[in-house]
């Protein structure tokens, strides 16, 4: 047994020294078991799997055309220029860019709204063509394989010295945490890359700094918005996949000056082109207005209680509370015979289902129930309210922390029966929100332009951020601004 795990160890430590490819990026040498082909269709596999994620790319061509144009002049200026790239703008209202391998870069609608110039957009994409140059998705799935291995070998090993099966669990993870998501250095990496594309390419590197700035800003207003506190974005964790944005922010800076800070913005012309960006939730997913969600292409819309922040996503509507409480809603499969058989045979299937209750909401069928399952967070005390709209079945998962299930019994309830189909006029009033760029005027000030904000909550503050204003900056005569209608 120990001359076989020999022979393994041997066999793996060929298989590490085989392996090392040449980053086009950095010119160094690193562990890679993927070849660019292999890249190439890692991502394109992958692509279509993204767009159904992300509610799909972003039905607007000039947009797209111009941020795909920012990144062509980027790649022009990497160590492969005639590499191939597909740049997609997503149909998605968070702030986020990601990148594929095989040159799949992604930017959100969301971030395009909250950068401010072209520059910041050149860092964010610069800094994505730089995990691709740098082939960091490529370097963490080779890690990932032969810590399998190694993890694997060790497991034997192990197993011969203590006699006891299993150890492998142990050693996975240690793997686990040394590959989950991009490494510090690597995100660092990006950033050098980043800053060096974007400044050969003609556009100024403290941009990619002040972006960094208000990505920070952002994520801080959204704990306000989700009422946690906004320190919260600061802190970090043994399986954080990317650095601290505030550590973030001082290492772009740093790289920025040694840059000499040279090029161009490009505001005027970005804004320009941002100007009826549609902003929020896309009314074909339905749309969030305070604490009310309504569809109307399936005619419907609900409440939650106050103190839950609710948020659209592709596949459910989420509502949270800072006690750790949550609200999902999303739609299941028609419901066959009555909604209390639907509960039991359908959704639930083999859990212990308690208070089972046949109701009727707004004239629909439905039905309710209690069990406890099993969470991240412990186990939770969860209500069930399945309702049947014609072959459409509603469902609602209300989960509370024990010690919570009280307090928001009431609520939930009201909550529940809220539910029902929107008139005509209603669906008409379904607008989307657009970003909408104006000049301010003589005696214009954050606060009075904030007040036309169409939300009920934080207008100051969602106007500073979304204009990458500071606390006490005020707006100038003359000067452009984003606002929301």
């Amino acid at each position: 047994m120990r001359r076989s795990s020999a022979l393994i160890a041997a066999l793996l430590a060929s298989t590490l020294l085989s392996s090392c490819q040449v980053t086009p990026g950095t010119g160094k040498s690193n562990f890679n078991m993927l070849s660019a082909e292999d890249e190439q269709k890692m991502g394109a596999e992958a692509h279509p799997d993204i767009l159904k994620q992300y509610g799909g790319a972003y039905d607007d061509p000039k947009v797209q055309a111009y941020v795909a144009g920012i990144g062509k002049r980027l790649v022009g200026h990497t160590e492969t220029p005639g590499a191939p790239f597909r740049f997609t703008v997503l149909n998605g209202t968070i702030v986020n860019a990601f990148a594929l391998p095989g040159g799949y870069v992604y930017v959100t609608r969301g971030l395009l709204a909250l950068a401010d110039d072209e520059a910041e957009l050149a860092g964010v994409v610069g800094h994505e063509i730089g995990h691709v140059t740098g082939r960091h998705t490529a370097q963490r799935y080779s890690q990932a394989m032969a810590a399998n291995v190694a993890t694997g070998v060790l497991g034997v090993v192990v197993g011969v010295l203590t006699g006891v099966s299993g150890a492998g669990d142990i050693a996975q993870l240690g793997a686990a945490a040394y590959i989950q998501g991009y490494s510090r250095d690597q995100e660092s990496e990006a950033d050098q890359l980043g800053i060096r594309y974007m400044t050969v390419s003609g556009w100024n590197p403290d941009s990619m700094a002040t972006f960094l700035g208000k990505l920070r800003d952002q994520a801080r207003l959204e704990a306000v918005l989700a009422g946690r506190s906004p320190d919260e974005v600061d802190e970090t964790s043994l399986f954080a996949s990317h650095p601290r944005t505030l550590d973030r922010v001082k290492d772009a800076a740093a790289a920025a000056k040694a840059a000499d800070g040279k090029g161009a913005v490009g505001r005027d012309q970005y804004l320009t082109h941002m100007d009826g960006l549609l902003v929020g939730d896309d009314p074909d997913e339905g749309v969030v207005r305070g604490r009310v969600f309504s569809h109307a292409g399936l005619g419907i819309r609900y409440e939650v209680p106050a103190g839950f922040n609710l948020i659209n996503g592709a596949k459910a509507v989420t509502a949270t509370h800072k006690d750790g409480s949550l609200i999902r809603f999303d739609m299941g499969a028609e419901a066959h015979g009555d909604m209390t058989n639907y509960l039991q045979t359908q959704w639930a299937k083999g859990a212990r289902l308690t208070g089972i209750e046949a109701l009727e909401i707004n004239g629909m069928p439905a039905a309710t129930g209690m069990t406890k399952l099993n969470t991240n967070k412990g186990t939770m005390d969860a209500r069930l309210l399945a309702v049947k709209n014609g072959k459409q079945t509603y469902r609602f998962l209300y989960l509370t922390p024990p010690n919570q299930t009280a307090a928001h019994a009431q609520e939930f309830k009201t909550s529940g029966l809220s539910l029902r189909k929107m008139t005509e006029a209603e669906k008409s009033a379904t607008k989307p929100l657009k970003l909408k760029i104006i000049t301010a005027k003589a005696g214009d000030t954050v606060e009075k332009l904030a007040e036309q904000l169409p939300y009920d909550d934080h207008k100051v503050e969602r106007f500073r951020v979304l204009n990458g204003l500071g606390d006490g900056e005020g707006v100038k005569p003359g000067q452009k601004l984003k606002t929301v209608i």
